[in-house]
């Protein structure tokens, strides 16, 4: 042992001693010490790689939890006696998010979310907000927002289907940025009056710093959209991932309203709004069939809009709207002007998807406990229930 540490002095140590003395440590002062102090620098690096390592390993790696062992259990909310449908998000007929409530069971609403994946249906745990419901690439997800509405406190959840079954993650916090990537999602119902950007594949979430809103919206050629605009409306709209913005007024004396592009990105519709003693008026709708660099304000527009409008890749859009207090219908924007469309499946309050996929919730008498979809631009439905 002694012949070794011989030998590793007279290999290592003038070596050592130029080093130190750069440092301040005197060539005078025994190896031993100078060797002791190199160990405690050692001892320092190591204890604070470590540390820093500990740190980020907690706040990366993605915290999987059984949905089993999470909390409650959701089911006793979607079968509720009053159970309601909040939200739905449907990808394909078979892969599809259903956020649920029941708020009549004690002093505090409960929340939960139905998945099915192609066949394979699973209920979140329970949670105090209500889910947002969410399309990630050709799947739903649902995300379970943070109590106090921000992501500077509590946690932040995702509910999805696998290939190995349902999985609920805690999403990280990521800090804010001005831009995202592919396969991120851009969403305005985790914060309110905020964006924020949800990664599933790494499991995090973050605020997007944009003056961008609400109403994101990416199209397939990866040019994504957002209004904005206090007492007036702008869209804005990004092609390299939020580096850099292009604007362009719309409405210089209302609030933004709704927005809609199509898949292609080809149509976009907007609307601005009047906030009045009856809620919220349509003030201008405006149609683009050529990515917003030309607009038609469309004629005859409905008086309110319940939901944002669908826009579809031939030129024309549909809506859910009427007048106000009224049970809304569905409009067709075509060839500049909105006219009352040929099919309606009932007491409709919800529309969201496109010329391939339309579905929406219903509001009969009671309670919303179904959804009707329709493959052939609303001639025809079909209803079921999500649970």
């Amino acid at each position: 042992m002694q012949q070794r540490v011989r030998e590793f002095l007279d290999r290592y140590y003038p070596r050592l001693v130029e080093l130190l003395e750069r440092c301040g440590i005197p060539r005078s002062k025994p190896p031993l010490l100078v060797l002791g102090v190199l160990a405690a620098l050692a001892s320092v690096v190591m204890t604070t790689v470590l540390w820093v390592s500990h740190r980020v390993d907690a706040d990366s790696g993605p915290v999987a939890i059984e949905p089993a062992s999470a909390g409650r259990p959701g089911t006793t909310v979607v079968n509720a006696e009053r159970a309601q449908v909040l939200s739905m998000t449907m990808v394909t007929r078979n892969r599809w998010a259903a956020g649920w409530s029941d708020c009549t069971s004690g002093p505090n609403c409960r929340y939960a979310a139905v998945l099915d994946r192609d066949g394979a249906r699973a209920t979140s745990p329970e949670w105090p907000v209500p889910y947002a419901t969410l399309a990630s690439g050709d799947e739903a997800i649902a995300v379970a927002p943070p109590r106090e509405g921000t992501l500077t406190g509590d946690t932040t959840m995702m509910f999805q289907m696998t290939y190995d079954g349902p999985v609920l993650t805690r999403l990280r916090y990521r800090l804010s940025t001005s831009t995202f990537g592919p396969g991120e999602i851009l969403t305005d119902q985790v914060v309110p009056g905020r964006i924020v950007v949800v990664n599933p594949k790494e499991s995090s979430v973050r605020m997007l710093d944009t003056r961008g809103s609400r109403s994101p919206v990416c199209d397939t050629t990866g040019r994504c959209w957002v209004l904005s605009g206090i007492g007036r409306t702008d869209i804005l709209w990004t092609d390299d991932g939020g580096k850099s913005w292009q604007s362009q007024a719309l409405d210089n004396h209302n609030q933004l309203g709704k927005l809609a592009v199509s898949p292609d990105g080809r149509t976009v519709v907007t609307t601005s709004v009047i906030v009045g003693d009856t809620g919220q008026a349509v003030a201008k709708m405006r149609i683009s069939n050529d990515r917003g660099a030309t607009w038609t304000l469309v004629q005859h527009p409905p008086q309110s809009l319940n939901t944002p409008p669908l826009a579809f890749d031939d030129g024309t859009a549909m809506m859910l709207g009427g007048r106000p207090n009224d049970r809304p219908r569905l409009y067709r924007v075509r060839d500049g002007a909105a006219d009352l469309d040929r099919g309606y499946p009932g007491d409709l309050a919800d529309l969201a998807g496109d010329q391939h996929l339309m579905y929406g919730f219903e509001v009969p008498k009671r309670r919303t406990t179904e959804v009707v979809l329709s493959t052939d631009e609303g001639a025809t439905w079909t209803k079921f229930a999500p649970r």
